[in-house]
């Protein structure tokens, strides 16, 4: 035996160690086990446990609570919704014409006012409106609104003062029309004189002017009242219609009984269609050995009430893979 220590090139290195035959250059026999259980778990989809409840029987499905929460508070919107149109439509606009049909008058007063420069004595006349419907259907007329809307704005005409006072009472009448108040009883002017001191001290104190309404402001507010009801109403009567339905569950025999009552096992279906599924709908064709529906087409919401999706789809289940035996 040499003393003679080996060289570097006669030093042994991991490439030149013999691999025992067989052997591969990457994985030992254990990885290879591990890598094969890795590959099989990424093809193989996961079985999902079947839910406790597919196995214990269930005389009536409860509402999911989702379900009933969402919907109750969309029908308490809907109908609040619904209030509000009738509080604007009985309260709130209604103020707000009426101010407005007394800011308007001031302004109309005071244009009678002026009007006496060009006709003496014409406030004290004609300021008072006793048949306020005639006179509003007489100043709505286009001719005598183009007519009186030109000589307001034309300084040489010798009735423009006459023809701004015209404008204003239209306004007011009509302010008055709106809120339902165009009767004698709120056009009749006893006492101009007074009634324009009162109409400049209130409202040359106040902080703005109102805003006069449209002719649809109000109606519209019942409108969106009657519509709002409406569908409130459509939907409380949903709400106990689908409250009243019975889904119930035979574990042992995996009978479903959905509303009708029709009673449903795995041996009657011939197709659970998910076409809707995206809505949690499905369509339980049922084959011809049902009794009562054979050949028709179950259709059942699965949203509204709990449990009934997992009873579905354990009876395809055993449906599907009682086919596949017989093949």
């Amino acid at each position: 035996m040499s003393d003679t220590p080996n060289t570097p090139d006669e030093t042994p290195t991991p490439e030149s160690v013999a691999e025992p035959e067989g052997a591969g250059p990457e994985t030992t026999g254990l990885e290879a086990t591990d890598s094969e259980a890795t590959g099989s778990e990424a093809t193989e989809p996961k079985v999902e446990p079947t839910p406790e409840h597919v196995f214990q029987d269930c005389a009536k499905a409860p509402l999911n609570r989702k379900w009933s929460i969402k919907l109750f508070i969309i029908t308490f919107f809907v109908i609040g919704f619904g209030g509000l149109g009738l509080y604007d439509a009985v309260v709130k606009y209604p103020a707000r014409g009426e101010r407005f049909a007394d800011w308007a008058k001031w302004q109309y007063l005071d244009a009678a006012k002026n009007a006496g420069t060009e006709d003496f004595g014409v406030f004290e006349r004609n300021s008072s409106v006793p048949d306020p419907v005639a006179e509003y259907t007489k100043l709505s007329d286009p001719e005598i609104m183009r007519r009186n809307a030109s000589d307001a704005q034309n300084q040489a005409s010798t009735r423009q003062l006459r023809a701004t006072m015209y404008n204003t009472r239209y306004q007011w009448l009509n302010g008055l029309k709106i809120v339902g108040q165009l009767t004698p009883e709120h056009t009749i002017i006893e006492n101009p004189s007074e009634a324009l001191a009162q109409s400049r001290a209130l409202w040359t104190s106040a902080s703005s002017i109102p805003k006069p309404l449209k002719s649809y402001d109000i109606p519209s507010q019942w409108l969106i009242m009657i519509l709002c009801w409406g569908i409130g109403f459509w939907m409380l009567v949903n709400i106990i219609k689908v409250i009243g339905q019975k889904f119930s569950w035979d574990a042992k025999s995996m009978t479903l009984t959905v509303p009708g009552p029709i009673e449903i096992t795995p041996e009657n279906i011939d197709e659970v269609d998910k076409r809707k599924w995206d809505k949690f709908i499905v369509f339980i064709k049922l084959n011809a050995t049902h009794s009562s529906h054979g050949g028709k087409e179950i259709k059942v919401d699965t949203y509204q009430h709990a449990l009934v999706e997992d009873w579905i789809l354990a009876m395809e289940a055993k449906a599907l893979g009682s086919q596949e035996d017989g093949e």
